[in-house]
């Protein structure tokens, strides 16, 4: 198995639950053969929790991760934000099942989106209000409890929002960020200088290519962009979890190439 493992010198990479087109006992039988950390992609629960895996599921995703020493980290559910009271209490609800059913896992982070409204939009959303600021945090303190700290739970930036969206509130808490790479590329940004910006508080990366749409193999970026974005990476020792955020194997496997070839440029010059 362990000659089939994606890995890259110096960066912990990881793959998403949806490499492998099954259900997710089944999935994960596979996904564990060729990564170190899975993703468990839980992006709907549904009213009440009923599209979420059964608790005896979760512990037999737990036992095949810990029999492989695979590590995991959640992706939260999607399905509803923070637009009103109402929306918000069914959004915390559901997170709260989530974070309950998948604690057996260990996860090392939970992933979560900070949004108002959750359906796609071509526009831009606008920025938050301080009130809808405070609210928001008071929602998320919510969540505090079911964490082993509150650092656990990682906020994505999202294509479609203000790059500064979450600041405030990743700033005046104790949550880190989930720093999705692609999501900036996908509005056209320079994701390096946010690197440096939050670095001291990036968790966990999400990584992926542009084509048709995003989430799609890096081997569809520039060599020149992907090197400006992990050359420091590796110059800073950085440590957080990086996941290809890819829903096909072969997806994975190129952009494991694409970062191997660019760690490979890396070492070339520092031996200049």
């Amino acid at each position: 198995m362990s000659d089939m493992k994606c890995r890259v010198p110096g960066l912990k990479i990881g793959c998403t639950s949806f490499i492998i087109p099954d259900y997710y006992v089944p999935a994960v039988r596979e996904c564990v053969k060729y990564a170190d950390d899975i993703s468990l992609l839980l992006l709907e629960s549904g009213e009440s929790g009923e599209f979420l895996p059964s608790a005896n599921e979760v512990k037999e995703l737990a036992a095949i991760a810990a029999d492989a020493g695979v590590s995991w980290n959640v992706h939260l559910p999607t399905d509803a934000g923070f637009l009103t009271p109402q929306s918000t209490k069914r959004y915390i609800d559901n997170i709260k099942r989530t974070i309950e059913l998948t604690q057996v896992l260990n996860p090392h982070t939970w992933v979560m989106h900070v949004v108002t409204d959750h359906v796609p939009t071509t526009v831009m959303q606008a920025s938050l209000t301080r009130e809808q600021e405070e609210a928001i945090l008071l929602a998320l303190d919510e969540l505090v409890p079911l964490l082993p700290a509150p650092e656990f739970l990682a906020l994505e930036n999202l294509e479609r929002h203000p790059i500064d969206f979450l600041d405030s509130i990743v700033e005046n808490s104790a949550f880190s960020r989930c720093f999705d790479i692609g999501h900036v590329w996908k509005e056209h940004w320079d994701p390096v200088p946010l690197l440096h910006q939050w670095w001291h508080k990036i968790r966990i990366c999400h990584l992926h290519g542009i084509a048709d749409r995003d989430h799609k193999s890096l081997h569809h970026i520039s060599a020149d962009k992907i090197d400006a974005l992990l050359h420091p990476m590796w110059a800073n020792d950085f440590s957080a979890m990086i996941t290809l955020e890819v829903f096909s194997l072969s997806d994975f496997q190129q952009s494991h190439l694409a970062m191997l070839q660019s760690y490979e440029r890396f070492s070339s010059q520092s031996l200049r």
